[in-house]
């Protein structure tokens, strides 16, 4: 069954779909993308993806000139035509075609995507047991030039879930070369010690979630202390609680990091606060 979707300006069935191949996106992984979710038909948070992917295109000269009323009327259009109210959303721009192979060139018209797809659901026995993590081998360099981006050159997350998948986890964590924590393949993480909710520091070169600067908003609305800062694997372990966060799973609470047990009850109280308050926004 086909798809509608819009590309470069119109919206158009998937089987209908052509990209160039030469398009920098596909050879290259020279692109950004946002994946968001809507509820009951309407995009949740889309002017902060579309803030944050602005922000990305100026920092890596890709050129992004749709307005957000613009973005905003075709996903809702999409999500209409496609029948999906609960929707998984994804916006795509590749640096598009031409330019010499590794070189920038500002000249280069890019390739917009918009797919608007039914949202599959994460198990929801893991927000009541909580998911499994271990600590990735992989270390990421504190000076890695991509990490803020959510950048479509995605192999090293590839590489990361199928390590976590073989050790039987759900999730991987990711650690700078100094050995701090710094988030998770496809989530931000955070932990809860002594009533405080503490996250790693946006200096450790992590990408900056929208899901992520809710709940920061939510503890400091809620009197709940937060703090962004420097840790290391063994701190996180022997936290009361540890959950992660990203636009798809919203707010889940993490059971075990390798062979360690995490907290006394899943989900811990703060995580539970944190989960009812982000449903009270959706």
């Amino acid at each position: 069954m086909s798809n509608f979707i819009f590309l470069n300006g119109k919206i158009i069935s998937d089987i209908d779909a052509n990209i160039s191949s030469a398009d920098r996106g596909f050879l290259y992984g020279d692109g950004i993308y946002e994946t968001l979710r809507s509820y009951s038909g309407k995009p949740f948070k889309l002017s902060d993806h579309l803030e944050r992917m602005r922000h990305s295109a100026k920092q890596l000269r890709i050129s992004f000139s749709y307005t957000n009323e613009d973005i905003g009327k075709w996903i809702n259009e999409l999500i209409e035509m496609n029948c999906s109210q609960d929707a998984y959303i994804r916006i795509t721009l590749s640096r598009g075609s031409g330019g010499g192979r590794l070189q920038m060139d500002d000249n280069i018209e890019p390739t917009t995507l918009i797919q608007v797809k039914p949202f599959s659901p994460y198990d929801s026995k893991l927000y009541d047991e909580g998911m499994s993590l271990v600590v990735s081998d992989y270390k990421r360099s504190t000076t890695c030039l991509i990490s803020r981006y959510k950048s479509t050159n995605l192999l090293q997350s590839i590489l990361r879930k199928e390590e976590a998948k073989k050790k039987s986890a759900h999730e991987a964590i990711i650690l700078d070369t100094d050995g701090y924590v710094a988030e998770c393949v496809v989530s931000n993480i955070f932990m809860v010690s002594a009533g405080s909710v503490v996250t790693p520091s946006l200096d450790t070169n992590i990408l900056p979630g929208i899901t992520r600067r809710m709940v920061l908003d939510i503890c400091k609305n809620s009197g709940i202390p937060i703090d962004e800062e420097h840790f290391k694997i063994d701190v996180l372990i022997k936290a009361d609680e540890v959950f992660i966060t990203n636009s798809l799973m919203e707010i889940m609470p993490v059971s075990r990091i390798d062979d360690t047990k995490i907290g006394k009850t899943v989900p811990g109280r703060i995580t539970q606060q944190m989960m009812n308050a982000y449903k009270r926004f959706v």
